[in-house]
Formats: C-alpha cells, structure tokens, sequence
C-alpha cells in the first residue's frame, strides 16, 4: 500500500505497514485501546521514515 506524497496517513495505511512488518494482524489492532494504537501507529510512522531516509542516501531496506 503506498501514499501520494502529501497525502493523508489512513488507518488503514498504518494497519496494512503493521501486518506487512511485524505481522500483527488488523484485527487484533482493532482491540487495542485507543492508547496502544497511537504508540504502535506513532512508533510505525518513525520506523517507515528511518527506512525512507536510509533509502534515499542507497543504504537499502533494514527490515
């Protein structure tokens, strides 16, 4: 699932990015609290930017 740039960040982006990397599926994320999902969600959006920095410089995919 990808994202025209200066495109609202979805739910669903973030749901989709959290199965694809650590395999969590979506419905479990749907019993988190409203707490958890914004860690995992504000933890997910550093991670997918470390990755998008690292990519831009050549240095390739981590996870």
């Amino acid at each position: 699932m990808t994202r025209i740039e200066g495109e609202p960040i979805t739910e669903d982006f973030l749901l989709h990015h959290i199965f694809r990397l650590h395999g969590i599926p979506p419905h479990d994320v749907y019993n988190w609290t409203d707490g958890q999902k914004r860690y995992a969600y504000n933890s997910l959006m550093v991670q997918l930017e470390e990755e998008q920095e690292r990519l831009k410089h050549g240095i390739g995919r981590v996870m």
